[in-house]
């Protein structure tokens, strides 16, 4: 079975935001973002998979077993990707989790206030 590409990782998150929270309001409040973005993400899901994965009440969301399957393994997916991500980084020799900067006296004297200074004015 080929992946739809309607399914990605940011689709996937908002998903999360939803079920942890169990509203639409509150998930966009969480993303930084509208309802209507995190419930156009979720239907957007529904497509992408071909299944339901909530009973439509009124206005409110149930979830389904489906969605409930989908929950645990998106959220196995999105470690194991932060995972990736964190390692990818740390074999190029970008793992740490701030920049250090070293200097020489001679970029202590001139450069670097220069740059501090130009930093500053921006």
């Amino acid at each position: 079975m080929l992946i739809d590409e309607e399914l990605t990782l940011k689709k996937l998150e908002t998903f999360l935001a939803f079920m942890r929270t169990g509203n639409l309001g509150r998930a966009a409040a969480e993303l930084s973002t509208s309802a209507v973005s995190v419930h156009r993400a979720i239907h957007s899901l529904e497509n992408a998979l071909r299944c339901p994965l909530f009973k439509h009440e009124g206005r409110q969301l149930i979830p389904l077993e489906s969605a409930y399957v989908l929950e645990k393994k998106a959220r196995q997916l999105i470690q194991d990707a932060e995972q990736m991500v964190r390692q990818t980084r740390e074999a190029a020799g970008f793992y740490a989790e701030r920049f250090r900067l070293g200097a020489l006296y001679s970029l202590t004297v001139k450069t670097v206030p220069k740059l501090v200074m130009g930093l500053k004015l921006r």
